[in-house]
């Protein structure tokens, strides 16, 4: 009987929402509408940009200018070339025309746009002074410095060319352009071929040079492997978008707007419980990604696998019933966390405004993982498939290329289904218990404000200058340099972000900082665990770029090199490399961060967890999340346990300089790696200096009465 009236109430409840939610044209046409109508609009406009584009460039005439101390010479080669191509045309390709042009200065026509390509003719002697003269300009552009030593490098002598050479230049932003190059490039040298064999031949070559070891490539990968390949990497972070979008609406509005209008009290006065309230506007914002989910699968069966929509030319899409029974599975658990966390956003806001300013921070939540479908190499064959949402992400694209394993298909469902069955508790859980009130009421951190609201906006604030951090290393990265960057990252954008907030919110200094004094074993601690969790982390970081995001060795040796400028002297690389990190990057994440969080969160791993990977996302690179945000769950329980930031700084400063001194200075064998029984003796020596921290800190017994809390 019992069970029957909550069934019902849940039911009327649920019905409550489903009407409010029907009545709001924004959620209809962000979860329905734009559905029905992004994906053929989209192949659409795609196919009609393509054509007209591609039947622009037929019809164009495009333009060429000689220049050069042997542009006869060039213009004769250009001229054959042009004419051997009218001659013994492409049957895979229409013939386009192209027209010589006179101008004064053909390089700054090509720029204006007056020319489609320039063809220089060089003798040998200028073509080497000319590439000197560029070699020397990307050296000042990418270091700044060294121009000279790049204008007389020795090992450019066996590159000098002793015939007359042809250079073609045009605009890589216009399409116009590239096809003229593209066209020219390929006629001249067919031409090159031709006299080259004719050559061969008057020499008495007794077959043809073409015979000569032939060579065919063929992809064994069909037209609808690779379109689905291509579509597989897009899908799940759209749908994701979508879903967030559409249920965000219903979300902000079952709770945030409803504390904003007081019409949640109403609610509350009713016979429904609270955990009831809760269950049916989930269900409601469930409904939205399902719809989101089932719309877009009916969109792939419809415009895609039974061809009701002309697609581009050698794209197609080929997936059985089956198929799309299993992309529509793995939706659903997509659909229900999406949910759950909004809704549990929404019940953590106040208001619309705060609401929306939590907002993005999820949007990049879902959106890394869902992207791990374009990460090279990834297959569902790993521990990618346990990963939630990341495990969708790869099944979605191995669904639509064909290549369905049953076992590790249904292990990122269950991946995906278990955290998303989690947070479903989680939200009702929390919401239920929380004082769903107006928004008119205020809780202690409003009422006093300043340092008590630092731990609600600490996050807000890591991510904005996150995307300042990102900005900068991407708009002026190359610019400034290896120097620069750190200079700008760690000063202007770490150490001046800390002390804005700190200025804001009015935190205490030491505090905030963990500015205080260590017991004399600490600074033992860290030598000994230094070396032990660098170990480990190298152990960690082979695991993850094994099994969950496989990187080429050689990424990781380019990287190393190009992190690493070969000519600074080994005092700047330890000044700018280990012992600025170690001082500003600790202050900003182990001071302004650790403080914010651990006031927000209950428990000490999950804050030593969240600021190690917050700090491995701030280094960017997707490879380099997995170690970086060991080192920095590492360093958070260095200054947890020993509750200061001093062990911490000399670790970071430690840990940089063995990753980095012994390899530039020579000391370890070419191609050294640890081996792999070595993690245990280092996992065996990191655990014994986390207890000598523990018990030197402010809560272990060795620790002087006041240390723990005096400041420096």
């Amino acid at each position: 009987m019992r069970n029957s009236r909550a069934q019902g109430v849940l039911g009327t409840l649920f019905a409550y929402e489903i009407r409010m939610l029907l009545r709001d044209t924004r959620t209809i046409l962000i979860a329905v509408v734009a559905p029905l109508i992004i994906f053929p609009t989209y192949i659409l406009v795609l196919n009609r940009v393509d054509s007209r584009e591609q039947q622009a460039l037929e019809e164009e005439t495009y333009t060429y200018a000689l220049m050069g101390n042997r542009a006869a010479w060039a213009g004769e080669i250009v001229r054959a070339a042009i004419a051997e191509s009218e001659t013994n045309p492409d049957s895979t390709r229409p013939p386009v025309t192209f027209e010589l042009r006179r101008v004064a200065d053909p390089e700054q026509a090509l720029v204006d746009g007056d020319l489609h390509v320039v063809v220089q003719g060089l003798s040998p002697a200028e073509y080497d002074s000319v590439r000197a003269a560029e070699e020397a300009e990307r050296a000042e552009a990418a270091q700044g410095e060294q121009t000279a030593e790049a204008e007389e490098d020795p090992s450019e002598e066996e590159d000098r060319v002793s015939v007359p050479a042809l250079r073609i230049l045009y605009r890589a932003q216009s399409d116009f352009s590239r096809e003229a190059w593209l066209r020219l490039d390929d006629q001249v040298r067919d031409l090159r071929i031709a006299r080259r064999d004719s050559v061969f031949r008057a020499a008495g070559f007794p077959i043809a040079r073409t015979e000569v070891a032939q060579m065919d490539a063929e992809s064994l990968t069909s037209a609808a492997k690779a379109s689905g390949a291509f579509l597989g990497v897009a899908l799940t972070p759209f749908l994701v978008l979508l879903m967030l979008s559409g249920g965000s609406i219903v979300a902000v509005d079952a709770i945030s707007g409803e504390k904003e209008r007081g019409t949640l009290e109403t609610l509350l006065t009713t016979a429904a419980s609270r955990t009831e309230i809760v269950r049916a506007k989930l269900l409601a914002v469930v409904v939205v990604g399902l719809a989101v989910a089932v719309i877009n699968v009916l969109n792939l069966l419809v415009y895609l696998v039974l061809g009701l929509l002309d697609l581009p030319a050698n794209f197609s899409v080929e997936v059985g019933p089956l198929g799309l029974l299993l992309l529509l599975a793995q939706f659903v658990p997509v659909a229900v966390l999406v949910a759950s966390a909004l809704l549990l956003l929404s019940g953590a806001s106040k208001t619309y405004r705060e609401f929306q300013v939590s907002f993005f921070p999820l949007v990049i939540a879902f959106a890394v993982p869902s992207l791990a479908a374009a990460l090279p190499g990834m297959d569902l064959h790993s521990a990618i498939a346990a990963v939630p949402l990341a495990g969708v992400s790869i099944a979605v694209k191995e669904i639509l290329t064909g290549e369905i394993d049953l076992p590790f298909q249904l292990l990122a469902l269950v991946s995906t289904g278990g955290l998303a069955f989690w947070l479903t508790r989680l939200t009702e859980g929390t919401l239920s218990n929380e004082k769903l009130i107006s928004g008119a009421d205020l809780d202690e951190a409003d009422l006093v404000g300043g340092a008590a609201l630092f731990p609600r906006h600490v996050l807000g604030w890591f991510l904005g200058l996150w995307v300042v951090f990102f900005l900068v290393s991407l708009w002026f990265g190359q610019e400034l340099g290896m120097r620069g960057q750190v200079v700008v990252n760690l000063v202007v954008i770490f150490f001046g972000g800390s002390i804005y907030m700190v200025r804001r919110y009015k935190l205490d200094v030491v505090e905030t900082f963990s500015l205080k004094r260590v017991h004399p074993l600490a600074w033992f601690a860290v030598l000994l665990g230094t070396p032990s969790a660098l170990l480990v982390g190298v152990a960690v970081a082979e695991l993850v770029n094994t099994y969950v995001f496989p990187v080429p060795p050689e990424l990781l040796q380019n990287f190393g090199q190009e992190l690493i400028d070969p000519n600074l002297p080994l005092w700047q690389i330890v000044f700018f490399l280990t012992v600025m990190p170690g001082i500003f990057e600790e202050l900003f994440f182990r001071g302004v961060l650790l403080h914010g969080l651990r006031k927000r969160l209950k428990r000490r791993w999950a804050v030593a967890l969240s600021v190690g990977i917050i700090f491995g996302i701030f280094h960017v690179s997707l490879f380099r999340i997995a170690p970086t945000a060991w080192i920095g769950f590492v360093l958070t329980w260095v200054v947890i346990l020993g509750g200061s930031i001093y062990p911490a700084m000399l670790w970071h400063t430690l840990n940089n300089a063995i990753s980095v001194v012994p390899d530039r200075m020579g000391w370890l064998p070419e191609g050294f790696e640890p081996e792999g029984w070595w993690v245990i003796p280092a996992g065996v020596a990191l655990a014994f200096s986390f207890w000598v921290l523990w018990k030197t800190g402010p809560g272990g017994e060795w620790n002087g009465e006041g240390d723990g809390d005096a400041g420096t």
